[in-house]
């Protein structure tokens, strides 16, 4: 019997010159196999992207997009959740994806990231595996944190996770009267709105108008224990989905995507009393100021029967 346990691996290239790069290793852990089922790219756009299998031979025949290519009305393109991998892929414990990148455009593109998203699968008996109980009765619910005034690191540039604003070991922890699982996740600077009245910004009172926006936040998630649920921190729209979207249609890798929360599968168990903790990096520029975020962590509370 295996274990199947959420896992990002994100490849992140801060500069893809002209023309594209060719197999780009993205290095994998060493204690499980991986099961790839989802590519999503960030900051490539059309210019596409294919990766190898574990038994280097190509996923597909040549560069391919996660993009919506031909919208309604003749709109788009538009950015996805991200490319379904079907049947999914395994890779060995240890071993490599290879990843090629393009670029037709007359400039490098700046920051560019592919998100492999899946499970790793342990041994019964290698890592702790919560499961349901045997008779359950199910009730959905969600858990905020709210962390405010998040700074930043006063600077867009390249992403170097050293230079960003950290902040460190916020807890979500599942209630005293039943077991939590985790299903998907949501995060934006808004207070929870009331049916039929406004919608509270989270924003800090004392700014003026247009500040307190988030562009460059990325999360990592972790156990109890500390082990993490990615290779890196990950973007925050790509791991959360925003409550309150505001898609423009202006073709960025947040428009639509805002819509759909972030989805784990598999989900994530916390038996009663038992945490999970996740840590915060911002580079956003001053002129984005200091913002409150809210965290749903988002599922059904579990009652033993």
């Amino acid at each position: 019997m295996q274990v199947e346990r959420h896992q990002d691996y994100l490849l992140n290239v801060n500069s893809v010159p002209v023309g594209g790069l060719i197999e780009v290793p993205l290095q994998l852990d060493t204690d499980a196999p991986f099961r790839l089922r989802l590519v999503r790219s960030r900051n490539i756009g059309l210019n596409g992207w294919r990766f190898q299998t574990a038994e280097r031979v190509y996923q597909s025949s040549g560069l391919r997009t996660d993009w919506i290519v031909a919208a309604a009305q003749g709109q788009g393109p538009f950015p996805s959740r991200g490319s379904v991998v079907y049947p999914e892929l395994r890779y060995p414990a240890a071993s490599q994806i290879l990843v090629d990148l393009g670029n037709a455009t007359d400039a490098p593109i700046e920051r560019a990231q592919l998100l492999f998203r899946g499970s790793k699968s342990y041994k019964e008996g290698t890592i702790t595996g919560p499961e349901y109980p045997d008779a359950f009765s199910p009730y959905p619910q969600f858990i905020e944190v709210v962390v405010p005034n998040v700074p930043n690191s006063g600077s867009a540039s390249v992403f170097n996770v050293n230079n960003a604003a950290f902040l460190q070991n916020f807890q979500v922890q599942a209630p005293n009267d039943a077991d939590f699982v985790i299903r998907y996740l949501v995060c934006d600077p808004y207070t929870i709105g009331v049916d039929g009245g406004p919608v509270g910004s989270a924003f800090r009172p004392s700014m003026p108008p247009g500040l307190g926006t988030i562009t460059n936040v990325y999360v990592q998630i972790k156990d109890e224990s500390g082990k993490p649920y990615s290779n890196g921190p990950i973007h925050i729209n790509d791991l959360f989905g925003q409550g309150l979207p505001t898609p423009s249609g202006s073709g960025t890798d947040d428009d639509l995507v805002l819509f759909r929360p972030g989805l784990l599968t598999p989900e994530i168990y916390l038996p009663r009393r038992h945490s999970l903790y996740f840590d915060i990096w911002r580079f956003d520029t001053d002129a984005q100021g200091p913002v409150d975020l809210h965290f749903r962590f988002c599922g059904m509370k579990v009652f033993t029967r």
